[in-house]
Protein backbone atom coordinates (compact mmCIF):
# COMPACT_ATOMS: atom_id res chain seq x y z
CA UNK A 1 0.00 0.00 0.00
CA UNK A 2 2.09 2.87 -1.30
CA UNK A 3 -0.63 5.31 -0.17
CA UNK A 4 0.26 4.98 3.50
CA UNK A 5 3.96 5.41 2.74
CA UNK A 6 3.31 8.55 0.71
CA UNK A 7 1.07 9.83 3.50
CA UNK A 8 3.88 9.33 6.01
CA UNK A 9 6.29 11.27 3.81
CA UNK A 10 3.75 14.07 3.39
CA UNK A 11 3.20 14.20 7.15
CA UNK A 12 6.93 14.46 7.79
CA UNK A 13 7.28 17.30 5.32
CA UNK A 14 4.30 19.25 6.66
CA UNK A 15 5.01 18.93 10.39
CA UNK A 16 8.61 20.05 10.80
CA UNK A 17 7.66 22.16 13.82
CA UNK A 18 6.70 18.98 15.73
CA UNK A 19 10.08 17.25 15.12
CA UNK A 20 8.67 14.19 13.30
CA UNK A 21 10.12 10.78 14.23
CA UNK A 22 9.90 7.49 12.32
CA UNK A 23 10.76 4.19 14.04
CA UNK A 24 12.05 1.17 12.11
CA UNK A 25 12.72 -2.38 13.27
CA UNK A 26 15.54 -4.13 11.40
CA UNK A 27 15.18 -7.92 11.10
CA UNK A 28 12.15 -8.83 9.02
CA UNK A 29 11.35 -5.15 8.51
CA UNK A 30 14.14 -3.22 6.82
CA UNK A 31 16.17 -6.39 6.29
CA UNK A 32 15.47 -9.86 4.96
CA UNK A 33 17.70 -12.01 7.15
CA UNK A 34 16.80 -15.30 5.49
CA UNK A 35 20.06 -15.22 3.49
CA UNK A 36 21.88 -15.11 6.83
CA UNK A 37 20.11 -18.28 7.91
CA UNK A 38 20.66 -19.96 4.55
CA UNK A 39 24.41 -19.37 4.55
CA UNK A 40 24.68 -20.77 8.09
CA UNK A 41 22.62 -23.84 7.17
CA UNK A 42 24.63 -24.47 4.01
CA UNK A 43 27.91 -24.16 5.91
CA UNK A 44 26.66 -26.70 8.43
CA UNK A 45 25.66 -29.11 5.65
CA UNK A 46 29.02 -28.77 3.92
CA UNK A 47 30.75 -30.10 7.03
CA UNK A 48 28.52 -33.14 7.59
CA UNK A 49 30.08 -36.56 7.25
CA UNK A 50 29.41 -39.29 4.70
CA UNK A 51 26.78 -40.85 6.96
CA UNK A 52 24.70 -37.67 6.66
CA UNK A 53 25.33 -37.16 2.94
CA UNK A 54 21.66 -37.41 1.97
CA UNK A 55 20.64 -34.93 4.65
CA UNK A 56 23.45 -32.60 3.59
CA UNK A 57 22.26 -32.64 -0.02
CA UNK A 58 18.73 -31.80 1.10
CA UNK A 59 19.96 -28.86 3.16
CA UNK A 60 22.14 -27.58 0.32
CA UNK A 61 19.10 -27.73 -1.95
CA UNK A 62 17.19 -25.32 0.28
CA UNK A 63 16.68 -21.82 -1.06
CA UNK A 64 15.68 -18.56 0.59
CA UNK A 65 12.10 -19.15 -0.54
CA UNK A 66 12.01 -22.42 1.45
CA UNK A 67 12.86 -20.74 4.75
CA UNK A 68 10.19 -20.25 7.37
CA UNK A 69 10.46 -18.39 10.66
CA UNK A 70 12.00 -21.42 12.38
CA UNK A 71 14.83 -23.45 10.92
CA UNK A 72 13.34 -26.79 11.95
CA UNK A 73 10.08 -25.93 10.19
CA UNK A 74 12.13 -25.11 7.10
CA UNK A 75 13.93 -28.45 7.12
CA UNK A 76 11.28 -30.99 8.06
CA UNK A 77 9.29 -30.72 4.80
CA UNK A 78 12.44 -31.89 2.97
CA UNK A 79 12.62 -35.06 5.10
CA UNK A 80 15.85 -34.13 6.87
CA UNK A 81 16.49 -36.35 9.88
CA UNK A 82 15.79 -35.03 13.36
CA UNK A 83 19.38 -35.43 14.66
CA UNK A 84 20.68 -33.37 11.75
CA UNK A 85 17.97 -30.75 12.27
CA UNK A 86 18.96 -30.43 15.93
CA UNK A 87 22.60 -30.09 14.96
CA UNK A 88 21.72 -27.44 12.40
CA UNK A 89 19.73 -25.49 14.98
CA UNK A 90 22.65 -25.50 17.41
CA UNK A 91 25.02 -24.40 14.65
CA UNK A 92 22.59 -21.64 13.65
CA UNK A 93 22.17 -20.37 17.21
CA UNK A 94 25.93 -19.96 17.64
CA UNK A 95 26.35 -17.98 14.45
CA UNK A 96 23.13 -16.11 13.67
CA UNK A 97 23.42 -13.44 16.38
CA UNK A 98 26.89 -12.20 15.40
CA UNK A 99 28.49 -9.19 13.76
CA UNK A 100 29.89 -11.27 10.91
CA UNK A 101 26.54 -12.82 9.99
CA UNK A 102 24.89 -9.41 9.48
CA UNK A 103 26.75 -9.07 6.19
CA UNK A 104 24.42 -11.61 4.56
CA UNK A 105 21.26 -9.59 5.24
CA UNK A 106 19.52 -8.02 2.24
CA UNK A 107 17.48 -4.80 2.45
CA UNK A 108 13.77 -5.27 1.81
CA UNK A 109 12.79 -3.83 -1.55
CA UNK A 110 12.80 -0.02 -1.59
CA UNK A 111 13.72 0.12 2.13
CA UNK A 112 16.87 2.17 1.65
CA UNK A 113 15.12 4.67 -0.59
CA UNK A 114 12.18 5.08 1.78
CA UNK A 115 14.27 5.54 4.92
CA UNK A 116 16.43 8.07 3.10
CA UNK A 117 13.29 9.86 1.93
CA UNK A 118 12.06 10.09 5.53
CA UNK A 119 15.41 11.47 6.65
CA UNK A 120 15.77 13.91 3.77
CA UNK A 121 12.30 15.32 4.48
CA UNK A 122 13.35 16.11 8.04
CA UNK A 123 12.38 13.09 10.15
CA UNK A 124 14.47 11.75 12.98
CA UNK A 125 15.09 8.12 12.03
CA UNK A 126 15.16 5.61 14.87
CA UNK A 127 16.33 2.05 14.29
CA UNK A 128 14.85 0.05 17.19
CA UNK A 129 15.99 -3.55 17.10
CA UNK A 130 16.14 -6.65 19.23
CA UNK A 131 19.78 -7.14 18.22
CA UNK A 132 22.21 -6.74 21.11
CA UNK A 133 25.19 -4.46 21.60
CA UNK A 134 27.85 -7.03 22.61
CA UNK A 135 27.30 -9.34 19.64
CA UNK A 136 25.80 -7.27 16.83
CA UNK A 137 26.48 -3.54 17.16
CA UNK A 138 29.52 -3.47 14.88
CA UNK A 139 27.95 -5.64 12.20
CA UNK A 140 24.71 -3.66 12.30
CA UNK A 141 26.42 -0.30 11.85
CA UNK A 142 28.57 -1.69 9.06
CA UNK A 143 25.68 -3.11 7.06
CA UNK A 144 23.50 -0.03 7.52
CA UNK A 145 26.39 2.10 6.26
CA UNK A 146 27.32 -0.18 3.37
CA UNK A 147 23.72 -0.58 2.20
CA UNK A 148 23.13 3.18 2.12
CA UNK A 149 20.82 3.68 5.10
CA UNK A 150 21.29 6.92 7.06
CA UNK A 151 23.63 6.16 9.99
CA UNK A 152 26.21 8.05 12.01
CA UNK A 153 24.70 11.46 11.26
CA UNK A 154 22.58 13.92 13.28
CA UNK A 155 18.95 12.93 13.38
CA UNK A 156 19.57 9.17 13.37
CA UNK A 157 19.33 6.95 16.44
CA UNK A 158 20.35 3.27 16.61
CA UNK A 159 18.94 1.48 19.67
CA UNK A 160 20.02 -2.08 20.48
CA UNK A 161 19.51 -4.25 23.55
CA UNK A 162 22.26 -3.94 26.16
CA UNK A 163 22.35 -7.73 26.59
CA UNK A 164 21.45 -10.73 24.46
CA UNK A 165 19.30 -12.25 27.17
CA UNK A 166 16.84 -9.36 27.49
CA UNK A 167 13.40 -10.03 26.01
CA UNK A 168 12.95 -8.14 22.74
CA UNK A 169 9.43 -6.87 23.40
CA UNK A 170 10.13 -5.88 27.00
CA UNK A 171 13.23 -4.01 25.86
CA UNK A 172 11.35 -2.12 23.15
CA UNK A 173 8.54 -1.27 25.55
CA UNK A 174 11.06 0.14 28.01
CA UNK A 175 12.47 2.69 25.57
CA UNK A 176 9.24 4.03 24.05
CA UNK A 177 9.05 7.05 26.34
CA UNK A 178 12.62 8.05 25.48
CA UNK A 179 11.90 7.74 21.79
CA UNK A 180 8.78 9.85 22.25
CA UNK A 181 10.91 12.56 23.85
CA UNK A 182 12.73 13.00 20.53
CA UNK A 183 9.63 14.53 18.94
CA UNK A 184 6.31 13.46 17.47
CA UNK A 185 6.34 9.82 16.36
CA UNK A 186 4.49 9.84 13.02
CA UNK A 187 5.09 6.22 11.97
CA UNK A 188 6.45 2.90 13.16
CA UNK A 189 7.47 -0.12 11.10
CA UNK A 190 7.64 -3.69 12.39
CA UNK A 191 7.21 -7.31 11.30
CA UNK A 192 5.95 -8.63 14.65
CA UNK A 193 2.22 -7.96 15.23
CA UNK A 194 2.66 -7.93 19.00
CA UNK A 195 5.22 -5.15 18.81
CA UNK A 196 3.13 -3.25 16.27
CA UNK A 197 0.12 -3.42 18.58
CA UNK A 198 2.27 -2.08 21.42
CA UNK A 199 3.39 0.85 19.26
CA UNK A 200 -0.16 1.56 18.08
CA UNK A 201 -1.42 1.75 21.66
CA UNK A 202 1.48 3.92 22.82
CA UNK A 203 1.35 6.28 19.81
CA UNK A 204 -2.29 6.09 18.66
CA UNK A 205 -1.94 9.08 16.33
CA UNK A 206 0.96 7.54 14.40
CA UNK A 207 0.81 5.27 11.37
CA UNK A 208 1.56 1.71 12.49
CA UNK A 209 2.85 -0.39 9.62
CA UNK A 210 3.57 -4.14 9.45
CA UNK A 211 5.74 -5.75 6.79
CA UNK A 212 4.41 -8.90 5.16
CA UNK A 213 7.59 -10.84 5.78
CA UNK A 214 7.50 -13.32 8.67
CA UNK A 215 6.70 -13.27 12.35
CA UNK A 216 6.93 -15.60 15.33
CA UNK A 217 4.47 -18.49 15.48
CA UNK A 218 1.62 -17.76 17.87
CA UNK A 219 1.78 -14.01 17.37
CA UNK A 220 -1.44 -12.10 18.16
CA UNK A 221 -3.63 -10.64 15.45
CA UNK A 222 -2.80 -7.10 14.43
CA UNK A 223 -5.01 -4.44 15.99
CA UNK A 224 -7.54 -2.62 13.87
CA UNK A 225 -5.87 0.27 12.13
CA UNK A 226 -2.49 -1.43 11.73
CA UNK A 227 -1.59 -1.40 8.04
CA UNK A 228 0.19 -4.24 6.21
CA UNK A 229 2.58 -3.54 3.33
CA UNK A 230 4.57 -5.84 1.04
CA UNK A 231 7.60 -3.58 0.84
CA UNK A 232 8.63 0.08 0.94
CA UNK A 233 7.67 1.13 -2.55
CA UNK A 234 6.09 4.59 -2.33
CA UNK A 235 6.21 5.85 -5.92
Amino acid sequence: MSEVLRSILDTIQSTQDTRPVVVFDLDGTLYDNRPRTLRIAHAYAANLGEAERVDAEKILALTVADLKYRLDDSMRPSGISEPVIKGAQAHWFKRFFTDAACADDVPVRWAVRFVRACYERGATVVYLTGRDIPNMLVGTVRTLRDDGFPIGVPGVELILKPTFEENDTAFKQGVLSRIGALGRVVATFENEPGNANMFARFWPEAHTVLLKTSFAPGAPAADEGVVWVDDFRFA
